[in-house]
């Protein structure tokens, strides 16, 4: 929880100090182990990578909404609420008249207003109604959008965080609002002139964005790779966004290195590669710094918001699989989350053991510990995705619904050790047994595979017997249509996991064993002598 605590003091902007202050305290905390030689070999390998900012590094400092008539009252200030600052908003001081325009997003909402030379006050995100707003000549921005999901009615004084693109030319601020002082705020525009105050103070500057790669190297097979990566950038204080998932990781390390250390445990046969990035961006230069070897990362694991506590978020411990054919074709009981859901193209779907290896590895902690978990198909929006277009089999570790997502109350107070804990032992555990590289593993995956691959053609057997059920009646052409989706869907799932077999192979460091290779073809053969009866029995 110390390191947690420590990130959520700063706002991380890549480039920006307070995202440097956390890159140095976790590179500091590993250099024990980069000191460390084992077998005449360094323990821990550290590098500190910097690529070019592609846009300027915003520095915030300070800000403060005041209302300066009918009376003067201090509404938010950055010290206490630092999400209250739009990223990118420039320096300003300034008093000016408040108007409240209902929506904000949309041109036609301005036209019964004059809204030049005053402050507009919107219910839409800034992102989206800041450039509108100063088309027709206001000064800036006050946003009190705060998604449904972030439950407004109930927490009526938090703050959604929100940023704008930089703009060095309109040099525009914008300034995000609770519902209680939206609330009065547009009382007060309905009642009387209302006049409010906004001082801002920010800066921008140029430099690099680093990532801190940390690598265990392997013994045997130290070219090849599993990666386990969080992002360490994000809004004050962002504790389980990302502060948790950066915090995780460098614990998992810590653990992992100690017992190495102590020799509870080998050495892993493949490397073991940690990376604290900036999301997205970091991943993406990491990759490119490293194209001519993608081939070789045999699996990522990603944390993004693993230590929200749900008896207080609301949120549960998920698995975002890798796209499978549930991503294309969502059908009971695959679901989302509720955060959203991305498209993935059909045709670059690609099978893998990493889904269902992953998931027996976190519900065995789950049924030993008591703990909550859950599984959604493929979203996006996090450094899974990177992985997954060049791809490489990625899955994501996270919390979903969390009331707190994004704003001002993802703080320290809503954190538990417990989730962090559980989800570090899963990540670890599944990580470094990959980096071991031993047919037991392969064979664990094979197992996984097995039991999962069962449960989905259950599925698909009551599913499709409902399908065809309910146009049995119908006209042939209709019949045919169900008939012609049905076996796209079976034959997808059948291609997905026949792709997911001859994965495990990847498994063993080095040439997987004669043994293996037969039982992988024997699972292969058998999955498509049931491919074929069970289209006979269904006449598909």
């Amino acid at each position: 929880m110390d390191d947690v605590r420590s990130f959520t003091q700063f706002w991380r902007i890549p480039g920006g100090p307070g995202y440097d202050a956390c890159l140095s305290r976790i590179e500091s905390a590993l250099r024990p182990w980069a000191s460390t030689v084992i077998n005449g070999r360094p323990l821990l390998k550290l590098q500190v990578l910097e690529d070019p900012s592609q846009r300027k590094i915003w520095v915030p400092e300070d800000a403060v909404l005041s209302m300066e008539s009918p009376e003067i009252q201090i509404l938010h200030t950055y010290a206490a609420t630092p999400v209250m600052l739009c990223e990118n908003s420039f320096p300003i001081d300034i008093k000016a008249p408040l108007i409240y325009v209902p929506g904000g997003n949309n041109d036609e909402h301005y036209s019964q207003f004059e809204v030049h030379g005053r402050i507009v006050l919107c219910d839409a995100a800034a992102s989206q109604s800041y450039r509108l707003a100063l088309s027709h000549g206001a000064l800036g921005v006050i946003s009190c959008y705060v998604p449904t999901y972030n439950r407004p009615a109930e927490h009526p004084d938090i703050i959604a965080e929100s940023g704008i693109p930089y703009d060095s030319q309109r040099k525009p601020f914008a300034i995000n609002i609770s519902p209680r002082t939206a609330r009065e705020l547009k009382q007060r525009t309905r009642d009387s002139e209302v006049i409010v105050g906004v001082r801002v103070k920010t800066s921008f500057t140029d430099g690099p964005v680093k990532t801190l790669q940390a690598e265990i190297p392997g013994i045997s097979a130290p070219d090849e790779r599993v990666v386990i990566a969080a992002h360490l950038d994000h809004y004050k204080p962002g504790a389980n966004d990302n502060a948790s998932g950066a915090a995780t990781l460098l614990e998992i390390l810590r653990s992992l290195a100690t017992s190495i250390q102590k020799g509870e445990i080998p050495l892993p046969s493949r490397t073991l590669t940690f990376l604290w990035v900036d999301e997205y961006r970091g991943t993406s230069a990491w990759m490119k710094r490293n194209s001519e070897n993608l081939d070789k990362v045999l699996a990522a694991f990603v944390l993004d918001m693993v230590g929200g506590d749900p008896a207080k978020t609301g949120g549960q411990f998920r698995v975002e699989r890798m796209p499978d054919p549930g991503t294309v074709w969502l059908r009971a009981p695959d679901r989302h989350s509720g955060w959203g859901s991305g498209s993935w193209d059909k045709s670059k779907l690609f099978g893998s053991f990493l889904n269902d290896y992953y998931l027996a590895i976190v519900e065995s902690r789950a049924k030993s510990t008591g703990w909550m978990t859950a599984e959604n198909v493929w979203e996006g929006g996090s450094d899974h995705d990177p992985f997954l277009w060049k791809g490489i089999p990625a899955v994501l570790s996270w919390h979903f619904p969390d009331y707190a997502y994004h704003t001002s109350m993802d703080g320290i107070d809503n954190i538990s050790p417990q989730e962090m804990a559980n989800a570090g032992t899963s990540i670890a555990s599944a990580a470094y047994q990959l980096a071991l590289g031993s047919e037991n593993v392969a064979r664990m995956a094979l197992q996984s595979i097995d039991t999962a691959w069962a449960k989905r053609l259950e599925t698909i057997m009551l599913l499709t017997t409902m399908e065809l059920a309910e146009v049995q009646s119908a006209d042939a052409r209709s019949r045919d249509a169900v008939k012609k989706h049905e076996t796209e869907i079976l034959e997808a799932w059948a291609l997905w996991y026949d792709q997911a077999l001859e994965s495990v192979l990847r498994i063993p460091a080095g040439n997987p064993p004669e043994s293996l290779v037969k039982d992988v073809r024997l699972r292969r053969a058998q999955n498509q002598t049931e491919l074929t009866g069970l289209k006979a029995a269904f006449g598909l």
